[in-house]
């Protein structure tokens, strides 16, 4: 049996709905409604949008809703809960013959003559007891209203989905600028859950580095990623490696080309982000310089990175580093929020479009500090990048940091 557990930071997102004088989020989009209720709304995935939904309040002593179908709650064999879960659960079927009362609830019919299946059974028995305790909604339309009617205010929704669903009768905005605000601090199980990405995206980029030999492709490189990583029970995102140019008009590894990779993967909808360089033979010694820059600077900002600070200081600190240093080499040392997605930080200004923020950095962010060196004519490229916790009095690392570079 499967009892979701809200992954959402509801601390942080009281203060972020009270800020935009928001109530309550409505949510319909599959990544929303894992975060706030931890159910996986396959159906949604499918493309069956609107099937499951979930209800945040901004008050957190009041439990997040899941909204779904019953066939639902009875086919994914979703358990029962108390009084004082922080989820509670409604179900609806769909309107009756005469448009007003729900229609009964739907099982698997029995095979004549077949053995009982307990494990169905079980299941089923799940449901019935939910349902005497909440009798299921004619529509999820009637079960968020239901939802709303005890919290009032403005409700904010994350698109047009919730929108169709909610309906008409009451002031809502959009939620997409609120989530990006609170997922940029994680809650207690979302740092658990970036730590085990985190360490296990990096074991799969290593495994597969490990495997590489000159004579072979980027493809067979990001492919050897991708079957490592499915190993581990993930999702493969992407393989970066080396410049574009160079990985679509050649891209295959080479005795004497450094190159470099950026690898992401997704475990249980949480990103691991990790980022090096792979030396093939015997490099130019241009290159060398730059692989000792990408560590000096990477090692400072690790050093430096703690609450109070903005992102745009931990880039001055990484490129003056660099530069004192006596390295001629232009970096973007830059932060980025990673969570749910690859970039899951808040735009600047709360707008719609991607636009670089300078947030100032608080405990619990998960950020990443990428270092490649923007140079070329060194005979390859060079990129370094870990994902690092910001802690109350500074940083610790979330995926091994002992191999800055590999050679092959």
């Amino acid at each position: 049996m499967s009892l979701p557990t809200p992954l959402i930071n509801r601390d942080r997102a009281e203060t972020v709905m009270t800020t935009f004088g928001v109530s309550a989020l409505v949510l319909a989009d599959p990544i929303n409604v894992y975060q706030a209720t931890g159910f996986w709304p396959q159906t949604l995935v499918m493309g069956h949008l609107g099937s499951s939904l979930a209800v945040v309040p901004a008050d957190r002593t009041k439990p997040v809703t899941l909204i779904t179908a019953q066939f639902l709650h009875y086919f994914f064999d979703l358990d029962d809960v108390s009084a004082d879960s922080p989820l509670h659960i409604l179900l609806y079927t769909a309107l009756d013959q005469d448009g007003e009362n729900a229609m009964p609830p739907i099982f698997f019919r029995s095979a004549q003559g077949g053995l009982m299946d307990p494990f169905e059974r079980a299941t089923r028995a799940t449901t019935t007891a939910h349902l005497e305790s909440y009798p299921a909604f004619a529509s999820a339309t009637r079960a968020v209203r239901a939802v709303l009617a005890t919290l009032g205010g403005t409700v904010a929704t994350d698109g047009d989905v919730a929108d169709a669903v909610l309906g008409t009768g009451g002031p809502h905005r959009s939620a997409t600028p609120l989530l990006r605000r609170i997922r940029m601090i994680k809650s207690v199980h979302e740092v658990a859950l970036m730590r085990f990405a985190a360490q296990q995206n990096c074991e799969a980029a290593v495994v597969a580095i490990r495997s590489a030999a000159p004579g072979d492709s980027y493809v067979d490189l990001q492919n050897a990623f991708f079957a490592e990583t499915g190993r581990r029970g993930g999702r493969p995102v992407f393989m970066s490696t080396d410049h574009s140019a160079y990985r679509q008009r050649n891209g295959v590894i080479t005795e004497g080309r450094a190159f470099s990779i950026d690898a992401v993967a997704s475990y249980a909808g949480y990103h691991g982000d990790y980022g090096r360089t792979i030396i093939v033979g015997t490099p130019d010694p241009a290159l060398l310089r730059a692989v000792d820059a990408a560590i000096l600077c990477n090692e400072t900002v690790s050093r430096a990175l703690t609450p109070g600070l903005r992102f745009s200081d931990i880039m001055r600190i990484g490129q003056q580093a660099i530069a004192k240093a006596g390295y001629d080499i232009a970096t973007p040392s830059s932060p980025h929020s990673v969570g749910l997605l690859h970039t899951d930080e808040a735009f600047k200004d709360d707008g719609p479009l991607f636009v670089k923020d300078d947030p100032v950095i608080e405990e619990n962010m998960v950020l990443s500090m990428d270092c490649p060196m923007l140079q070329t004519d060194m005979g390859g490229s060079v990129h370094l990048e870990d994902l690092w916790l910001v802690t109350a009095t500074g940083c610790e690392p979330l995926n091994d940091t002992a191999n800055p570079y590999f050679r092959i």
